[in-house]
Order: structure tokens, then C-alpha cells, then sequence
């Protein structure tokens, strides 16, 4: 997960290391110890240090599925706990369906106690989460990460319902499925806010959040299209919502001047022909930092920066999904047919609209009943696996 994490940082100063691992759940001493060494061991990462204290570390982590593919071999080979295996094989199968707390003993064929361990961990790193049933008192179990691919099956379920908050719901898959990252404050005018955030939160309508020069941040809604979460590649389907949240910040919240011609914009960043603006630096922090452009100043405009796409073939890929994102296309699906290990560093890939889902619930405004009431729907009906 740390490696997932860390992937496309650059330079990461000692602090931020300290506190990605933290997150992840990895105390420094376990990250110096173990995690940095056996990174340095397959040169994806160069530690340098203070004395004990991690100064900086430069990484070249490759893409996901390689990551997948080293790091699920040495998982094996270094033969994985009870509690380790029962935590992996857990997400696996609630990205299929939310199942109840005695499913998924008996499928795993592990203790309680193990369960309860697993479970524990998962829900810490907004991985899984519980609610007792309505109508039957059960704990269940469900995962942020079971949408993706299901979001017409979800659709054509939720026209079947008669609950009015289930229609509420149906109708802003709808909206962001024609119009993908809608910034939040225009869902929000509908006067749902609350069933809004905590679709965000339970991982139905993933987000990009970007930062304007006063550090306000504007979210950017998408639907959970089948690619995003669950394709081995997914960090391109994740480049392509930032590309989108950062163009329609453009369009939506940037000083000055804003885009008017979104699908130019892009064909402009993938010629290399977009003009230096007072914006740029804030607009396409996003897409720098993550290693989808670079900056580049131009002295004559008063020391303004233009974005310039980093031509690597992920890139250009990632530009062509946010293109069809932006006609309101759907995205050619990718395969899903998805390696053993995925699950292993899934939390990693999904960094952003993770960040997003925590926020989220941590809000006091949620509405978490009404999707802890679809969860059980589908739980019990046995309509979408």
C-alpha cells in the first residue's frame, strides 16, 4: 500500500513519508524497518536520512499492475498471517456484494475473531463498512469499492423502487453520468446535500477536490463508471478525473477568465499549444503533481506558467478517457479480468477519491441511512453481483 501510495510523488520529504504510512495504518518503525528496505531492494525507492529521521525519498514505483505482480509474490512467499489473508480475501468478495458478518465467516472459513480483526482494519482505512439491518438486526458488511462496474445494474434497480429517497438517488447517477465531475455546489442547489456527501462517502459518486489560491476546496463529482476503481490500469482512469476536475475548475471557479471550450482545451494541452495564464499554476497543480504535465515559464508573459503534457503513452491514454468523459461518453471499458493479487494494493490506487470518502464521512451533514438502506436492498435481492 505505501508503495501504491507513494507512486508518482517525485521527491517526498521525510514528513509527508511519515504521514502517508500513517494513514496506511504503518508505524515508522515498521516503514524504516521493513517497507523502505525491501522498496530499496527492488530500487523502487532511494532513502536518504538525517541521522534516524527519514529526510527524503526519491521514488520510481512502477505502474499498479507491476506493483501488483512484484509485491503480490513476495506477499506469498512470505506466507501471509491468517488475519492478512482473511482481510484481502474479504475485500475480494464484498467488491462482488455486501454480505452479512456470518456469510462471510462461512465463505472464508475463518474465526470470528479473525473476521472481527480484518474487519476492524478494513473499516479503520475506509475499506469496509458495517450497519445493522433493518429489518433483521444483522451486522453488515459492505465495501466503498463494490460500485464500480454496477452502476447501471444499480440504475435499473433503483427504477424498480418506490422509495422516494432510492429516486432521489437514481436521478443524480443520471446527472453525473451525462455530465461527469459536476462541481458539487450545483448537486448541492437541488437541496441535497446531505444524500450527496454521503454518496461520496460510501465510494457511489467518486470525487476530485481541487484547491483554489485562498486553499478552498471545490469538489468534482463522477459516477462509478465500470473502469474506475477495479481495472489493473485504474491509475489512468484516475488521471482522467483529475484531468476532468481540473478543466471544469476551469470552467467553474477559475479567476479572471474561464473555459468556455473544454474538448479545444484538451486537444490544445495534447498539441502543446495552451498559452501561459495567471491561473495555470493553480489550476493544474493536480496534473503536475501527479505527473500527467509539467510547468513552463515564459519570462515575457510577467513569469506566468503554461501547462505541457509529459508525453508518455499512459498519459495520452488518460487524455483520451477524460475526453470522452467530457462528451458525456462512456469510457472503452478495460479488462477486468484482474490479477490474484489486486486487492492487495487497491487502497493505494484509489488514493484520491479515497481521501474524498473520508472527508465525507467524517462530515456532520450525511445522510447515511439512505445508502446503508440501498446496501441491504441489494444485500437481500440478490439482483446485482
Amino acid at each position: 500500500m505505501f508503495a501504491a501510495n507513494i507512486r508518482q510523488g517525485g521527491n517526498i520529504g521525510g514528513d509527508q513519508a511519515v504521514a502517508i504510512a500513517t494513514v496506511i495504518k504503518q508505524d515508522t518503525r515498521t516503514l524504516k524497518a521493513i517497507i523502505l528496505p525491501k522498496l530499496e531492494e527492488l530500487n523502487w525507492v532511494k532513502v536518504y536520512y538525517d541521522g534516524n529521521k527519514i529526510k527524503q525519498i526519491d521514488e520510481n514505483v512502477p505502474p499498479v499492475e507491476d506493483i501488483l505482480r512484484e509485491l503480490g509474490i513476495l506477499w506469498n512467499e512470505q506466507d501471509p498471517s491468517d488475519i492478512d489473508r482473511a482481510t484481502i480475501e474479504t475485500m475480494s468478495l464484498l467488491t462482488k456484494k455486501p454480505c452479512t458478518k456470518e456469510a462471510l465467516a462461512s465463505n472464508l472459513g475463518i474465526t470470528d475473531s479473525t473476521l472481527e480483526t480484518a474487519l476492524n482494519y478494513g473499516t479503520e482505512t475506509n475499506y469496509f463498512g458495517t450497519f445493522k439491518s433493518f429489518e433483521t438486526g444483522q451486522d453488515i458488511v459492505w465495501s466503498p469499492l463494490y460500485w464500480a462496474g454496477k452502476t447501471d445494474r444499480v440504475t435499473r434497480f433503483l427504477k424498480r423502487q418506490t422509495y422516494a429517497q432510492f429516486e432521489k438517488i437514481e436521478l443524480i447517477i443520471e446527472q453525473l453520468l451525462k455530465y461527469p465531475g459536476i462541481p458539487l455546489e450545483i448537486i448541492k442547489r437541488s437541496g441535497e446535500e446531505a444524500l450527496l456527501n454521503s454518496g461520496i462517502g460510501c465510494g457511489l459518486f467518486p470525487s476530485i477536490g481541487v484547491e483554489d489560491r485562498q486553499d478552498r476546496t471545490h469538489d468534482y463529482v463522477f459516477a462509478a463508471t465500470p473502469q474506475f476503481e477495479l481495472d489493473p490500469s485504474k491509475d489512468i482512469f484516475e488521471k482522467a478525473r483529475l484531468i476532468v476536475a481540473c478543466v471544469r475548475h476551469g470552467q467553474y471557479n477559475a479567476e479572471v477568465s474561464r473555459i468556455r471550450y473544454p474538448i479545444p482545451l484538451l486537444r490544445a494541452l495534447r498539441e502543446g499549444t495552451i498559452g501561459p495564464h495567471s491561473y495555470a499554476r493553480i489550476q493544474y497543480a493536480l496534473l503536475v503533481k501527479n505527473r500527467i504535465c509539467r510547468y513552463e515559464t515564459n519570462p515575457s508573459y510577467g513569469g506566468s506558467v503554461r501547462p505541457v503534457l509529459i508525453n508518455t503513452p499512459e498519459n495520452l491514454i488518460a487524455l483520451d478517457v477524460a475526453e470522452e468523459l467530457l462528451r458525456g461518453e462512456e469510457p472503452a471499458s478495460g479488462s477486468l479480468d484482474l490479477p490474484d493479487v489486486k486487492e492487495l494494493l487497491i487502497a493505494g490506487s484509489a488514493k484520491f477519491s479515497q481521501e474524498q470518502r473520508q472527508i465525507k464521512n467524517a462530515a456532520k451533514v450525511v445522510a447515511r441511512g439512505e445508502f446503508d438502506k440501498l446496501i441491504e436492498a441489494i444485500q437481500g435481492s440478490g439482483a446485482i453481483s
